[in-house]
């Protein structure tokens, strides 16, 4: 998706041109939103592993009384960039594969996860929490906690210092912000792709499977208070991707 922050449009594109920009890789380009007038390209990243399978969407936080442009990126790493130039802040290697999920940002803390293998060790998947206030490879240094849950696509959502989570298998968790410690975890299907929504008090969240699932989220538990199965008119289930809209 494209990111509009002031006057620039800001998008995240991972391909091979021409000249200085002729070597496939992950850039982030920043066109003026009116005239489409590029502003600047950054280029903060190594040779990408995935190539045409990275869908996260870059965010724009202020840090520290800077304004970054903070994002997974094809290669496996996290990059904070400034926004109003593209120069490379800090970065954080995660994963030896792209990032698909959007990462969150809450006070000067990014959490972000992936599902594929790990740098240091074989298991697949990681939810982390990364302080945003460092600069250059922060990967050794600034990693606040670690969960070894398998999120490799939706969002993470933050609501009262719970960080909400659905992993690969469908299964979501509800963790701690500030140490990762894991509350409780709800199966809401057999496949996560959309990102759970806060509304009233509740936990509104899809399945690929077709499946919407309200949830009243508690301390040690929660309960499932609804579940329904979308289905097309040939009566199989619809596969949803997307995440719900609360009007």
């Amino acid at each position: 998706n494209p990111v509009i922050d002031g006057t620039q449009l800001i998008l995240s594109n991972i391909g091979a041109n021409w000249g200085e920009h002729g070597a496939p890789r992950h850039r982030f380009w920043s066109f003026d939103k009116l005239t489409g007038e590029v502003l600047w390209i950054s280029l903060p990243g190594n040779r990408p592993w995935d190539d045409a399978n990275t869908q996260g969407t870059p965010i724009v936080a202020e840090i520290g009384g800077h304004r970054l442009l903070i994002a997974g990126a094809a290669d496996g790493w996290i990059y904070a960039m400034d926004v109003g130039t593209g120069d490379l802040v800090w970065e954080f290697e995660l994963s030896k594969r792209g990032i698909n999920v959007t990462p969150v940002v809450v006070g000067t803390t990014v959490y972000i996860a992936h599902s594929e293998e790990n740098i240091d060790n074989a298991i697949m998947g990681r939810v982390v929490a990364i302080d945003a206030t460092g600069s250059g490879d922060v990967t050794e240094t600034h990693e606040l906690w670690r969960s070894d849950h398998r999120v490799g696509f939706p969002s993470p959502m933050v609501h009262d210092s719970r960080l909400y989570v659905v992993d690969n298998s469908g299964n979501l968790a509800a963790l701690d912000t500030a140490s990762g410690e894991e509350y409780w975890s709800l199966s809401i299907g057999t496949v996560g792709k959309g990102s759970p929504v806060w509304a009233d008090g509740r936990i509104y969240v899809t399945e690929t499977n077709g499946h919407v699932s309200i949830i009243e989220p508690g301390d040690r538990s929660a309960e499932l208070l609804s579940q329904v199965q979308v289905q097309v008119p040939s009566g199989r289930y619809a596969e949803i991707y997307g995440s719900p809209a609360i009007a």
